[in-house]
């Protein structure tokens, strides 16, 4: 399939604007895949990094973006589960990786096979939206310890609670939906419109976060298993602090770490993680092949995983604007799409 020129939204430092100009259409490697992208899930962390919130250490100009879906238009060697034609959804770890070929906000761009599954017929803007998919899998299972899902009922789970904050958040509905198949009950806290929308992912039990009895709301439905903070502010952090404290002490994990000037109760801890390296570290190697080409490519092909609503904005000349929407928390209950085929 034959390839026309490549255009990227390039980042051309800290603190400075993205500039729409081409880049260079780059050939895969052993095991990558070279991908016409067609839609790209808008981060909160890119927004971060552009205002040197996030401080990764990045050679400019570059560009960024994890993840997003499109059709592999070349393949490297060794790549033995796709070929030219597939369509696919994809974490390319760009930043991680700080390469400019593996940024998510350009025509064409590099990806690896481990982390990237074929979604069927499932439409592009759609299969995006999966992008936080893959940190909810290991936030779950590999750091908060819970068991998979199984074909094997295991009733006794049902007595285990995990209580997730930020439940309507797009990391929130598939750590909700993954913690719920795997037989355990869910305690979501969101704001109260989304109440309808977290328990049909799967929540059991729905507490608004702005109730002002939220603790004593918590600590009646708990303990908890685990606790994850999926969307969290300091003050949320305070609340999280006190109900893991009335039952004893504990740990939740954050997708934020523990937010400045936040000092928790004596046993209590706030714990952060990476998401990302999971799956670039090979002894991990069994849970990565697990999560993209057995759960997410037959969930996504079957229609079983649920989505947020999806938001297009437009092509590449409206990812600064995405980015500003984010910042200013005008985001809620869907996702943010980049889709480059609209410039």
């Amino acid at each position: 399939m034959a390839t026309t020129q490549n255009t990227a939204a390039w980042l051309l430092g800290v603190g400075k604007s993205l500039e729409i100009r081409p880049a260079e259409t780059p050939d895969p490697e052993e095991g990558e895949l070279l991908v016409e992208v067609k839609a790209v899930a808008v981060q909160p962390a890119e927004y971060k990094i552009q205002e040197g919130l996030l401080p990764f250490p990045l050679k400019y100009p570059t560009i960024i973006g994890l993840s997003f879906s499109g059709i592999i238009v070349k393949v490297g060697s060794a790549v033995t589960r796709f070929q030219v034609g597939d369509r696919v959804v994809t974490n390319s770890g760009g930043t991680i990786r700080n390469d400019s070929r593996f940024g998510a906000y350009q025509r064409y761009a590099l990806t690896t096979q481990e982390l990237t599954a074929k979604i069927g017929d499932q439409p592009f803007e759609i299969a995006a939206s999966v992008s936080n998919f893959y940190g909810a899998a290991s936030a779950v299972f590999l750091h908060l310890g819970l068991d998979r899902p199984s074909a094997e009922a295991k009733p006794q789970r049902k007595a285990e609670k995990v209580l997730i904050w930020g439940a309507s958040s797009s990391f929130g509905i598939y750590a909700t939906q993954l913690a719920a198949e795997a037989g355990y009950t869910i305690v979501g806290v969101a704001s109260a419109h989304n109440s309808t929308m977290v328990q049909s992912f799967g929540a059991t039990h729905f507490v608004d976060r702005h109730s002002p009895a939220v603790s004593q709301e918590l600590v009646a439905l708990g303990p908890f298993k685990a606790v994850l903070a999926a969307a969290d502010s300091a003050p949320d952090q305070l609340v999280l602090g006190a109900v893991l404290a009335a039952q004893g002490g504990g740990s939740f994990l954050s997708t934020m770490g523990l937010r400045q000037g936040v000092t928790l109760p004596l046993g209590v801890s706030g714990q952060f993680a990476q998401f990302i390296d999971d799956y670039l570290d090979s002894k991990n190697e069994e849970f990565t092949k697990w999560v993209w080409w057995e759960y997410l490519e037959n969930a996504l092909q079957s229609r079983k995983l649920q989505f947020l609503p999806v938001r297009v904005l437009g092509g590449l000349s409206h990812v600064q604007a995405a980015w500003d929407l984010l910042k200013q928390g005008s985001v809620s209950g869907q996702r943010l799409v980049i889709t480059p085929d609209l410039e």
